[in-house]
């Protein structure tokens, strides 16, 4: 990376920079703003200008260790005679006269660097050359610190403008980082940027810097991406140690306890007595403080602070700290919802007694917000006696946390503890999907929802084991099975509790495949209701789930445009509240949308941020569907993935050319996913047939988009009535499907003789497809290759055109190789062509990724 990042984000104060340069009446420029705002930076990138266009510069750069020196910030500049002796007056005259003539009659322009540390004679200098307009000069000094009153003098008496230069705005912040990488930020890792630097560019430069060098940021796919955790480089310690060190004993105990306490109240530190020091530091730039409803809270100027002061505090001042700050909040009550949880960790830091049971309740507020903090409190509440609440909250962090191997065992363990229906119930329930989810051991998932059927006998007890059981159906497929098992199950549990809304979120799921759309919405917002109200402990990643099954609904409904909306909202509060499953969860709704918008670049850049999000609960329930799309998404775009079942793979093998396959795998998938009872998936998987050229059967009556697709279906060989699909295709908001039947309503019409109406259907084609970023599928390719060749000519001559052989061809395709020959010929004499020499540059090669496998 180059030493000097590109200047982003500064155009505004350039050019009232430049204004005030090209103005005969003003004479100096003073910069002022918060260390590392780039005054510095702007004031380069102005000299380097000025320089450019024939001025005569110098810097000059004040220092503590010179400011008792006469004229010891301009020593570099002064002549090597210069007359030590005389009063102030014929020395100042003699140093301004060696500078101006020294500019041999071109404009003179100073930059003064940190101006407050000027010595007497230099503040002078820069005051008389100003005043007399023998020079420009640029005045840098940082914001809230006194300069010498000659520079005063200058801003008071108009001979010099201010200009302020302050923090980037976050849409700054991420431009900066962008043309700084040369490639986007993801945006988990922009927004911890943004949140611990708050636009200030010299912290943001030595993160990032700090991340390349230990290769916690890295590119993959051209995103970059922040793996681990953000430190603050060596350098940027001593920048911040150099803004915090100025202080005595009482306003550094004030800084330690907002590193360790932020944000504080007011009022109980000014009954501690620090109105004295709150007030230094705010007007010292190292506190703010903001009005929260009625409390006036006071935090740390910067993140960054916080975190180079907590590195700094020994473990023992650490204790006293914390112990310093649970006597504070005691002296509030602990009124909020939230000081509760603070104050337990500050008592646990502080090696005071804590009711562990009050450990376990912290643990359970904090566990959506701060999962590590969460995993600590509970492991604590274990250790001092919690009881099964507390082993069995640990548990499920432990799942959420993907230590599924730790799970269980513990889990194993706390069965044989339980001493009710219902605690033996939760066990087993959490346990099989443990075993199903995490650790891929679904058949003794079953097996210990069997047992535990057998060992309790209240209906509560048995509807849990049941959801759990119909939570495996439906992630294995079987949404029918599913919403039978979850049927009773809601019938008799009407109350808003956790044991409904675990029911509620795995039918969500299982109605959403089923293509009962409005059934799906309702029973989302009930359970989204319930969420609200409870626990996450107790129902922990059911909004995530919830969510994920309306976008999927809202999308095979063909509403667009509002899962677009649901998900970019549910995204943003993902990222912003940092936790992983919300984040891999809304990352995939995004894919899903991008998907069915046709945005294949867009899909596949959401949904590998899905699977590599760090995702606490990872294998999450919905983790297979989000890769099998990852895998048709890529073989949208041309290339190939490994498949993990029929629909993906059928999309592979089409990528790869071998469109009989393709056409066999996609039946396969169809008719397992009716006899499942998931019709829209059905529904979508025969209109993917149609998309490869093939017969697709009956498609679904489910409505939203499945009516679209079978009026696609129903118009392959009807060029007019293919245009009319596209059109309504477009209006949904579907465009790659548009492109894909206004490139077949093109090839029809050609085929019928109507070159201009097929020139009219390719254009509108092409225009859909501008918006679908590396799009290349099946039915795109007559676009590019105009070919009157039948689904079987053209996957014969694309495979032969890659190199191989009439034997490979048929091994692949299951043909004779007199089949494959004979269609050759066919294939030679439409095209005009005397042999496979000429194949290529006419059908074109296999899509990138595919291989042909065998030798030529």
């Amino acid at each position: 990376m180059a030493n000097d990042w590109p200047l982003v984000g500064r155009e505004q104060e350039l050019a009232s920079a430049r204004r005030a340069l090209g103005d005969p009446e003003v004479c100096g420029l003073l910069l002022t703003g918060r260390a590392g705002a780039g005054k510095t930076r702007l004031a380069k990138v102005l000299l380097a200008e000025l320089a450019a266009g024939g001025a005569r510069t110098h810097w000059v750069r004040a220092m503590s260790s010179a400011s008792t020196i006469p004229f010891g910030a301009f020593a570099h500049l002064l002549p090597g005679n210069a007359d030590g002796t005389g009063d102030r007056a014929h020395r100042l005259n003699q140093v301004a006269g060696h500078l101006t003539r020294g500019a041999e009659g071109r404009r003179l322009v100073l930059c003064v660097d940190d101006a407050h540390l000027l010595d007497d004679l230099s503040a002078t200098l820069v005051h008389q050359l100003a005043a007399t307009a023998s020079a420009f000069v640029l005045v840098i000094a940082p914001h809230g610190v006194s300069v010498p009153d000659p520079v005063f003098a200058m801003w008071k008496d108009r001979v010099a403008e201010r200009l302020d230069v302050g923090e980037l705005t976050r849409p700054q912040t991420t431009e900066l980082i962008t043309a700084a990488l040369g490639g986007r930020l993801d945006d988990g890792a922009e927004h911890r940027l943004w949140h611990l630097t708050l636009g200030n560019p010299l912290f943001l430069r030595e993160l990032v810097q700090g991340g390349l060098d230990s290769g916690s940021l890295s590119a993959e796919d051209g995103v970059w991406r922040w793996s681990g955790a953000l430190l603050a480089t060596p350098r940027l310690v001593e920048l911040i140690e150099t803004r915090i060190d100025r202080v005595d004993a009482d306003e550094r105990r004030l800084l330690e306890l907002l590193a360790f306490g932020e944000p504080l109240g007011s009022e109980p530190l000014v009954r501690l007595g620090a109105a004295r020091v709150l007030a230094w530091a705010e007007q010292a730039g190292l506190v703010v403080s903001e009005r929260t409803g009625r409390r006036l809270n006071v935090r740390l100027a910067h993140p960054l602070y916080a975190d180079v002061i907590r590195r700094r505090t020994s473990p023992l001042r650490q204790r006293d700290t914390y112990r310093i700050l649970a006597q504070t909040l005691d002296l509030t009550g602990a009124r909020r919802a939230e000081d509760k949880p603070r104050l337990v960790r500050w008592r646990l830091a502080a090696g005071l007694p804590t009711d562990p049971q009050l450990i376990r309740a912290a643990a359970e507020t904090v566990l959506r917000k701060d999962f590590p903090q969460a995993e600590q409190l509970a492991a604590e509440a274990v250790r001092m006696g919690g009881g099964f609440g507390a082993k069995f909250l640990l548990a499920q962090v432990r799942v959420a946390g993907g230590r599924h191997a730790d799970a269980d065992s513990l889990l194993a363990d706390l069965a044989g503890e339980t001493v009710s229906d219902a605690q033996h119930a939760r066990v087993a329930a959490t346990r099989a999907r443990n075993l199903a989810f995490g650790l891929n051991r679904s058949e003794e998932a079953a097996a210990v929802l069997d047992t535990a059927e057998t060992a309790v006998s209240s209906a509560v007890a048995s509807d849990e084991l049941a959801t759990a059981r119909a939570a495996l159906r439906a992630a294995a497929g079987s949404s029918s099975e599913a919403l039978d098992l979850l049927g009773p199950v809601l019938d008799r549990n009407r109350r808003g509790d956790a044991l409904r809304l675990a029911a509620l979120v795995v039918a969500a799921g299982a109605l959403a495949s089923t293509g009962r759309t409005e059934a799906c919405l309702g029973v989302v917002d009930e359970g989204l209701a319930i969420a609200e109200r409870i626990s996450d402990a107790s129902a922990p990643g059911a909004r995530v789930r919830l969510e994920q099954a309306r976008i999927v609904a809202l999308c095979r409904a063909g509403r667009l445009e509002e899962a677009e909306d649901r998900a970019g909202d549910g995204y943003r509060d993902a990222v912003r509240d940092r936790w992983g499953p919300a984040v891999a969860g809304a990352a995939a709704s995004l894919g899903t949308v991008a998907l069915a918008y046709g945005n294949v670049r867009g899909a596949i850049r959401w949904l590998r941020e899905a699977l590599a999000a760090d995702a606490h609960d990872q294998p999450y329930e919905f983790r297979p569907a989000v890769a099998a799309a990852l895998v048709r998404a890529t073989a949208m775009s041309g290339r190939v993935a490994e498949p993990l079942g029929d629909w993906d793979g059928a999309w592979v093998a089409a990528a790869r050319g071998e469109l009989t396959r393709a056409l066999a795998l996609g039946a396969a998938a169809a008719s397992a996913a009716l006899e499942d009872g998931r019709l829209a998936v059905a529904a979508e998987i025969r209109h993917d047939l149609v998309r490869f050229g093939g017969e697709p059967g009956e498609i679904p009556a489910v409505g939203g988009m499945a009516e679209l697709y079978s009026a696609h279906a129903s118009a392959v060989s009807d060029a007019s009535a293919l245009d009319s699909v596209a059109a309504s295709f477009a209006d949904a908001g579907a465009r790659l499907l548009a492109a894909e039947a206004s490139a077949q309503a093109a090839r029809v019409h050609r085929l019928e003789g109507r070159n201009g109406s097929a020139a009219m259907s390719a254009q509108r084609a092409r225009a859909w497809l501008a918006s679908c970023e590396d799009a290349a599928t099946p039915a795109l390719s007559s676009l590019d290759t105009p070919l009157d060749l039948t689904v079987r000519e053209l996957e014969i001559a694309r495979l032969v055109a890659t190199g191989l052989t009439s034997r490979a061809v048929a091994d692949r395709l299951v043909v004779s190789v007199r089949t494959v020959d004979n269609v050759l010929h066919g294939v030679y004499a439409k095209l005009g062509i005397s042999g496979r020499r000429e194949l290529a540059s006419v059908v074109g090669p296999l899509v990138s990724g595919s291989s042909p496998g065998d030798g030529p």
